[in-house]
């Protein structure tokens, strides 16, 4: 049974909506109701929030779906996140096509939205060159291009990479080229030599590990120190269950240079040291106070540097600085993952 035809009354526009069928009108919100058995049910808010501020500064750039119901309302077709952020952005319309029924609806929905995907590394790094060339803060950056604060100086750095990894932007986490570019700067020939093979897709945990191995400091992901964690146990018992029944007995565990669970994350070599040989005493110059580097990531992104020296202007925030830039983070979001 096709749609009852929409009240002309109601909004002015119905008699011109049928006859427009493709083509965009603006319908005000107030008139469109959700469809309550649409694919998409999970929504970031934060997502949202940023949409709506990008909205109020540029409108909808692509209309909505829709189609004509009684009474001269609307239901929504396509484009909820777009509907929900103009409801954020205060704004009284929104841009929408007309669409009719074409057999399994929802289908056609989980398709739209499969298909809806952001721009791909590359040109989202050229874009925000351009804007930055422009003259645009990171906060502007963000709010156009849908991005957090700090994936804006992520993509920033893009053209300082070397060749071996802008040519892995489109096949890789941005924040995990990013954490691969720092450690390139400090050991450029072993960071490309650690690389894997030019189409396979570099993750955060596989750059964390390349990092880990290339400088035998905690990657900052909690399953690969478990997992390395496990290994050097199952190599301290293989090698004490090894030993000759002769030799010197040796303590308990808990005896062991004063060791509680809490070592459990040592490597092998260093929980040896602990156990066989005191440790050395360093000169005084080595061990005198200073000011610690705190390696934090925010919402599980890239490595930064918590500022320690200046504070944020934003009340309950914090400064974290990413190569040459500084960005102001909610403190609730920070994550300690390492200590220098």
């Amino acid at each position: 049974m096709p749609p009852a035809k929409p009240d002309a009354a109601a909004t002015g526009n119905a008699v011109a909506a049928r006859s427009m069928h493709g083509q965009s009108l603006r319908i005000p919100l107030a008139a469109i109701d959700e469809d309550p058995d649409q694919p998409r049910s999970v929504f970031d808010d934060a997502a949202l929030h940023t949409m709506a501020e990008s909205i109020r500064m540029h409108g909808v750039v692509q209309p909505i779906g829709v189609r004509a119901c009684a009474n001269g309302r609307y239901l929504l077709a396509f484009g909820a996140r777009r509907l929900r952020a103009s409801m954020l952005a205060g704004v009284a319309d929104i841009p929408a096509v007309v669409w009719q029924s074409q057999g399994d609806e929802f289908a056609a929905q989980i398709i739209e939205n499969q298909h809806r995907s952001n721009l791909a590394n590359s040109d989202l790094a050229a874009a925000i060159a351009r804007l930055t060339a422009e003259g645009s803060t990171i906060r502007e950056i963000a709010t156009i291009c849908s991005l957090k604060d700090y994936q804006v100086t992520v993509f920033r750095q893009a053209e300082n990479f070397p060749p071996a990894l802008k040519g892995r932007m489109d096949n890789a986490d941005m924040r995990a080229l990013y954490d691969l570019y720092r450690q390139w700067t400090k050991t450029p020939e072993a960071l490309l030599a650690a690389l894997p093979y030019q189409d396979a897709f570099i993750t955060v945990t596989d750059a964390r590990r390349i990092v880990g191995e290339l400088t035998g400091k905690p990657t900052g992901s909690i399953v690969l120190e478990r997992e390395k964690a496990a290994a050097a146990q199952a190599a301290d018992d293989a090698s004490r269950d090894a030993a000759p029944a002769t030799g010197p007995a040796r303590a308990p565990r808990h005896m062991q240079g004063g060791q509680t669970g809490k070592d459990a994350s040592l490597t092998s070599h260093s929980r040896h040291q602990a156990v066989d040989a005191p440790p050395r005493p360093q000169p005084l110059a080595q061990v005198q106070p200073h000011m610690p580097v705190f390696i934090v990531t925010v919402d599980d992104g890239p490595f930064g540097r918590l500022v320690l020296d200046r504070k944020a202007q934003r009340r309950g925030h914090a400064l974290v600085s990413y190569g040459s830039d500084q960005v102001e983070v909610d403190i609730l979001k920070i994550r300690i993952v390492g200590v220098r």
